[in-house]
């Protein structure tokens, strides 16, 4: 007869059995929703591919559809985890951050978007991808995303206006150009390394990048040492590096 303790080793109900199969599947999870970011980035929707997805998290092409059904459920789940996500927590620390005025959001908002953006290229990537034609992506993307964002980004930038803290101009359009100005130097990184001879993800870089193109919006704000109504006069080198030497920020 076996031993009690043989049966109970053998017991697949076992809590910390349970824990270890819930730990493996959040991990596969994570694997597949990492390798589907990478996809949807250079395939878009259209060109992307379950199989090479799940080739590329190493997991079996049955465990994508098990977690996430189809393409178009995988790939909400990745946008999810990009955008609404990442919403949701902007909006938590707006509300984390009270005292403090409309002016000082934005900016530390914007200075966070830079952070992420530098972090997460293939976000702006996959965007790049889904806003260019209709779809029912681009649809469910705006309703769920987008639209919540800009709506909220814009009453900042009007608030910040009104206080003469940034500069003018239809405050959604505004918010377009900085998401172009931020993210379009990640997007391009190779050709950036190759120009400046500095990778635009060393950290010295992004946070120069940050400085630049916050001042290039903000006007006013000593405290994040933006005084000037016009922007400042970069101190960069303009050449390209020569072999072996690396873009000077100062």
């Amino acid at each position: 007869m076996p031993q009690t303790t043989d049966l109970i080793g053998k017991n697949p109900n076992r809590p910390d059995r349970q824990r270890a199969w819930q730990k493996r599947s959040l991990e596969t999870r994570e694997r597949i929703l990492t390798a589907a970011a990478q996809e949807f980035a250079h395939q878009g929707f259209d060109g992307a591919s379950t199989r090479n997805i799940a080739a590329a998290a190493k997991v079996q092409h049955t465990l994508v559809t098990y977690h996430f059904q189809n393409k178009e459920g995988l790939w909400r789940a990745t946008l999810y985890g990009l955008s609404v996500t990442r919403f949701q927590q902007f909006e938590e620390r707006l509300a984390g951050l009270r005292g403090v005025d409309d002016s000082a959001k934005l900016y530390l908002y914007l200075d966070d978007f830079i952070q992420y953006s530098a972090k997460n290229p293939d976000f702006a990537r996959i965007m790049a991808h889904v806003a260019a034609k209709p779809s029912e992506q681009l649809d469910w993307l705006l309703d769920n995303a987008i639209r919540p964002i800009f709506d909220r980004t814009a009453g900042l930038i009007t608030a910040a206006q009104a206080a003469g803290k940034f500069i003018t101009g239809e405050p959604k359009y505004l918010y377009y150009l900085f998401i172009g100005m931020a993210t379009r130097i990640f997007l391009l990184s190779a050709e950036v390394e190759k120009i400046l001879g500095v990778s635009p993800y060393d950290p010295e870089f992004v946070n120069h990048h940050k400085h630049t193109c916050l001042q290039m919006f903000f006007r006013n704000m000593p405290e994040y040492g933006i005084t000037e109504p016009q922007v400042a006069g970069s101190k960069a080198k303009r050449r390209a590096p020569r072999t072996g030497e690396r873009y000077e920020m100062v």
